[in-house]
């Protein structure tokens, strides 16, 4: 998750220079899936205990917020490849915002 956290601000830093910013995303974009896939069933299939330091509550709004974020992700992906360049400017400062908090607040209630 961290990996794709640096290459979703990799992106935005070269943001001018289309051909970089493409590939960076999408990098970010894969590796995140990956590691959501790889947690998911680690947890839930493979029985790996996840600690966590907080309440059901709060572990489930970290995972609302986390699938919201996924959910923004896949948008920030679509309105890239499309070049509906308006809404993805609109919308990237609510992803790198709400994705780092959701990368920081998983290792917070999830990490202690």
């Amino acid at each position: 998750m961290g990996a794709s956290l640096a290459f979703f601000y990799a992106a935005w830093f070269y943001r001018k220079r289309p051909a970089v910013h493409l590939r960076l995303a999408v990098s970010g974009v894969i590796l995140n899936l990956i590691s959501s896939i790889y947690l998911i069933y680690a947890v839930r299939i493979g029985g790996i205990p996840m600690p966590a330091h907080y309440g059901i509550p709060i572990q489930t709004a970290h995972r609302i917020f986390a699938t919201a974020m996924a959910l923004v992700m896949v948008l920030m992906l679509i309105t890239g490849l499309k070049r509906m360049r308006e809404l993805h400017i609109k919308v990237h400062l609510y992803f790198l915002l709400g994705y780092t908090l959701t990368y920081v607040s998983g290792l917070v209630v999830f990490h202690g």
